[in-house]
């Protein structure tokens, strides 16, 4: 018997400060350039950039609450900053803001999820999965869709659960953890 379970990850935080430092970022690259530019049409088009990102930044603090505002936002800056790299650096500079973009994308998008079987628990993060035998558990519990991992080392992992489970399929499960402890312990 497995059980699979996706926890609720809280790296929409972390990736929005990945956003607002990029946005940071490219005011201050843009002011760098237009600054010290000596033609007038460079100087122009770095200003307009600066408009754009702070009207984008603008728009986004009134919509902010709305579900897709950060993905929205963050895909418009980064066609902005795209645009921007390629007009004043080149290429080479669009391929790395692309692929730290993307990066940073990817992160966010994939979730944790814990999977439950005879062997142990498996935790898969974004990189790794990570295996722990039944025998360095102590306990597990879910309940009230917070999911509880007790180990005997006196480490904890807490974790609320993406999507809610009915109530039997947490009595269900912990009986199954139960079980598990026992027979491995």
């Amino acid at each position: 018997m497995q059980y699979r379970f996706t926890l609720k990850d809280n790296t929409k935080k972390a990736f929005r400060l990945f956003v607002w430092f990029l946005f940071f970022l490219h005011i201050v690259a843009a002011s760098v350039i237009g600054l010290n530019s000596v033609g007038g049409d460079v100087k122009l088009n770095a200003y307009i950039l600066m408009g754009m990102y702070i009207f984008c930044s603008v728009v986004y603090f009134i919509y902010r609450k709305k579900g897709q505002a950060l993905d929205i936002y963050s895909f418009i800056m980064a066609f902005i900053y795209a645009y921007f790299w390629v007009k004043h650096v080149g290429v080479f500079a669009l391929l790395i803001f692309i692929s730290v973009y993307l990066f940073g994308l990817i992160v966010n998008k994939s979730k944790t999820s814990v999977l439950f079987s005879t062997t142990g628990v498996h935790l898969k993060r974004i990189f790794k999965t990570i295996i722990y035998p039944w025998q360095k558990l102590d306990n597990v519990i879910l309940k009230d869709n917070l999911l509880t991992i007790d180990f005997k080392s006196n480490k904890l992992i807490q974790a609320e659960l993406d999507e809610p489970h009915e109530q039997t399929d947490a009595i269900m499960f912990n009986r199954f953890c139960k079980e598990q402890l026992q027979n491995n312990n």
